[in-house]
């Protein structure tokens, strides 16, 4: 991956609202900016908390308390894939400064604090909102929204929460060059440090307060590739945090994945669509999981397809 320092001029990321099932921009062309831009600005429901996933971002990683101290927001580490499975759980990067915390909705009640479980669904089912708003400005048709989204607006949609800590203290990249594997991600973000690449430079996505970062994976990029409303999957890094002076808190991120399912007596994997053609399977989604996830986390790869 190419690219120089920020240009000169900030981009203007775009920035909507969820009203009555629709994605409401603040400019005129504002979806259609943003699905090629990659990247927006949602604003967040009215009543929607989001105090235990904060909570959850700067606690995960921590010791447990003991019996008289006891805080349902730490000890996590031990929650690891030997126990949930591939892909899931504690993970500590020796490549990044992240250490992470991935969970898929099946455990979101068995593991997570009965609040952050809320929370959980709440914010997958704002992703699942966002998908299909914006399936319904795409040349595909309503009758084939299942089955070309893998089924990810059903139930048998593989919908995980994942939470980032950066640690300054480890001398190495924040976050990798990486394309989200999927439709639509949801991300909780209060500080700088994420920055998307566009016509050849890396441009910062900085939060606004009151909104969510909205952005595209290679799915939905893939599925419209051919179309006339192609939608970008945008390649993006968290770059390095250096220590901060006077006890600057560390960073941290959430983010709600939308991807297609796993299990492939449900779905073949990931489709393009072709008007006048329909369907056609382009590969397994399990496969190509895992592929950008290897990559993204080697110390000499990129998450990119």
């Amino acid at each position: 991956m190419t690219g120089t320092a920020h240009p000169t001029a900030p981009r203007l990321w775009q920035r909507a609202r969820l009203h009555d099932g629709r994605l409401e921009f603040t400019t005129p062309d504002g979806l259609e900016r943003a699905l090629r831009d990659g990247f927006f600005h949602l604003d967040r429901p009215a009543g929607l908390d989001l105090t235990p996933g904060d909570r959850f971002a700067r606690s995960f990683y921590l010791p447990a308390g003991d019996r008289t101290h006891h805080d349902p927001y730490r000890g996590f580490r031990h929650w690891t894939a030997e126990r949930l499975g591939p892909h899931q759980g504690y993970y500590c990067r020796d490549a990044d400064q992240t250490e992470q915390f991935f969970l898929e909705k099946r455990w979101w009640n068995t593991v997570y604090p009965p609040a952050l479980a809320h929370q959980a669904t709440a914010m997958r089912d704002l992703a699942l909102d966002v998908l299909r708003a914006v399936l319904t400005h795409l040349d595909l048709p309503r009758d084939l929204w299942d089955e070309a989204t893998g089924h990810a607006l059903t139930a048998h949609g593989t919908h995980t929460l994942t939470f980032n800590h950066f640690r300054p203290d480890v001398p190495r990249r924040g976050l990798n060059i990486h394309k989200d594997s999927g439709w639509v991600t949801v991300l909780r973000s209060t500080e700088p440090g994420l920055e998307a690449e566009r016509d050849g430079a890396w441009h910062p996505v900085d939060p606004l307060p009151g909104t969510f970062i909205v952005n595209f994976g290679c799915a939905l990029e893939i599925l419209t590739r051919a179309t006339a409303t192609p939608v970008a999957a945008v390649a993006h890094r968290v770059v390095r945090q250096p220590p901060g002076p006077g006890g600057k808190p560390d960073r941290f991120s959430y983010a709600l994945f939308v991807d297609s399912t796993l299990d492939d007596s449900v779905s073949p994997g990931l489709f393009r669509y072709e008007p006048g053609t329909g369907l056609h399977l382009e590969t397994g989604f399990g496969r190509f999981l895992d592929e950008i996830l290897h990559n993204t986390y080697r110390p000499d790869g990129t998450g990119l397809y």
